[in-house]
């Protein structure tokens, strides 16, 4: 299969060199015989080649903005027509967009471990958000991301919500982050508004946040955040970088500037006039938002979708934009199902929200962006946090470590969508109750079929994906030996992803 061509790209020297050979955008054509492998392998090998001998200059810069409870359809390019985010929309244009991709747990500091890992949240020790005070923590032998581009002459940054372990030697500057800013040793901010802080617990501030004290009254925290991440990424530097933009945002406390929420109360009143949004019942006593109307929570989505057009228009001027690799995702899936109370958004047609391992709790938007070599077009891979840190390694050609990103896969071949993973088993392991009325659950998903498993009490439930994207038809009693296939497949999962005897 030939290389595609863009007319849209011209570069000189060696990025001219590098986007004719976007071989690894082109998946195989199954079935690949022996021959096709090994040309594969050439392939591969003369990718890695090209960078033989190209200056730091030329290595691909990575972003990648981490969202904090981003919902799937919480932007305008995956179907949102309440909040308006036109400048992620663009990113999109120039994105690989995905359709089917998924967080590694649907609570953060699980899915964030995998993402400094590439390994599933159950390897580390880490199925739960971590409390304050906590001794959980990520665990120091891992090579995080982080450590990876670090030891490749990369100049790594972190800036933003970590929630990977409170102690000085458990947060991003002892984890492979040269430069960390605005980091708290919490899963939230005491507040988006300035000081960015409240009164301490045990006379500890685990909920401020640091490295602010540039900061005036009246500013507002992801503005703030983004005046850092622009200093970052346009500096000069005679090596490439690396930045994990990690957003409080939209993370509660819901608050807005108040100039965009009165915005949207009045988009609210003139799309709804004022009828209250219908609520789903769930298991335990949960309720779920079925509409997207929350003028506060649209107002968070509007100001971090401003600050990121901030970050992408700074990227341009300094000319670094075309060479700069960006990633945009979410921890877990959105806020829409609360006890006796939904969220503040909503993920409809999908069902309930973050703290489940239904699709609303897991599946996020997530864009891939490279303007130099990747084709802008949509993909309905089936992907998963995991999947960053070995895709990363091997567009920015830095060996792989298949020892350390166990779980996760290079998505590189397969960033044109034209092949998908059919054979693999995605899975998500809670074993743990969540505020939002979630029960232990375990689910996989192999194909187009979902199998959960409530383990209290111990029953199964099967879904067909693409018949049934909102899970609505439980098929467990239909399809017995469906369920028999899948649930031996989610115990080999669990199986082959459990923390090894020398981590306990």
């Amino acid at each position: 299969m030939a290389p595609q061509q863009s007319s849209q790209l011209n570069f000189d020297g060696p990025l001219a060199r590098l986007s004719q050979f976007r071989f690894f955008c082109q998946p195989p054509e199954p079935p690949m015989n022996s021959f096709a492998k090994l040309s594969q392998l050439f392939l591969a090998s003369l990718f890695g080649l090209l960078f033989v001998g190209f200056s730091f200059a030329d290595k691909p810069n990575v972003l990648i903005f981490f969202i904090d409870d981003m919902g799937y359809h919480d932007l305008g390019c995956y179907g949102s027509e309440f909040y308006e985010t036109p400048n992620i929309d663009r990113l999109a244009e120039r994105s690989v967009q995905f359709t089917n991709f998924y967080s590694a747990h649907p609570v953060c500091s699980p899915t964030r471990a995998s993402l400094m890992t590439g390994k599933a949240p159950q390897r580390l020790g880490i199925t739960q958000w971590i409390p304050q005070p906590s001794k959980v923590h990520l665990p120091s032998d891992e090579t995080t991301l982080g450590e990876a581009f670090q030891e490749a002459g990369y100049e790594t940054g972190y800036i933003g919500k970590w929630h990977l372990g409170a102690k000085d030697e458990n947060m991003p500057q002892s984890n492979g982050f040269g430069w960390t800013k605005a980091v708290n040793r919490a899963g939230q901010p005491a507040s988006y508004y300035h000081p960015y802080s409240r009164e301490k617990k045990n006379g500890i501030g685990y909920w401020d946040v640091p490295d602010m004290e540039d900061s005036q009254p009246g500013d507002y925290l992801t503005d703030h955040l983004t005046d850092h991440a622009i200093d970052f990424v346009t500096a000069d530097r005679d090596k490439p970088f690396l930045l994990c933009f990690s957003h409080y945002a939209v993370h509660t406390p819901i608050q807005s500037p108040e100039t965009l929420v009165e915005k949207y109360r009045l988009k609210s009143k003139e799309q709804f006039d004022g009828s209250a949004s219908e609520l789903v019942a769930e298991r335990n006593n949960a309720v779920t938002t079925t509409r997207q109307d929350d003028p506060a929570y649209a107002a968070m989505v509007e100001n971090l979708d401003s600050n990121v057009g901030r970050v992408l228009d700074a990227l341009e001027r300094s000319g670094k934009s075309e060479n700069t690799i960006i990633i945009f995702t979410s921890d877990n899936g959105g806020l829409t199902t609360l006890r006796k109370r939904g969220g503040p958004t909503s993920v409809k047609p999908l069902r309930a929200g973050k703290g489940w391992c239904y699709e609303g709790g897991i599946r996020v938007p997530t864009l891939i962006s490279w303007p130099a070599v990747l084709q802008s077009n949509e993909t309905a891979v089936p992907a998963i946090t995991t999947d960053i840190f070995p895709t990363l390694l091997e567009l920015a050609a830095i060996p792989s470590l298949p020892g350390q990103h166990l779980d996760g896969l290079s998505l590189a071949p397969w960033l044109n969508g034209q092949a998908d993973f059919e054979s693999r088993v995605l899975g998500w392991h809670y074993p743990h109750n969540h505020g939002s009325g979630h029960t232990p659950s375990t689910a996989i998903r192999y194909g187009d079929w979902k199998l959960l498993w409530l383990s209290k009490p111990d029953e199964y439930e099967l879904y067909n994906l693409a018949q049934d994207i909102g899970e609505t038809n439980n098929l467990a009693d239909s399809q017995p030996e469906k369920v028999k296939e899948l649930s031996a497949k989610l115990k080999g999962w669990l199986e082959r992803t459990k923390m090894s005897k020398a981590k306990q």
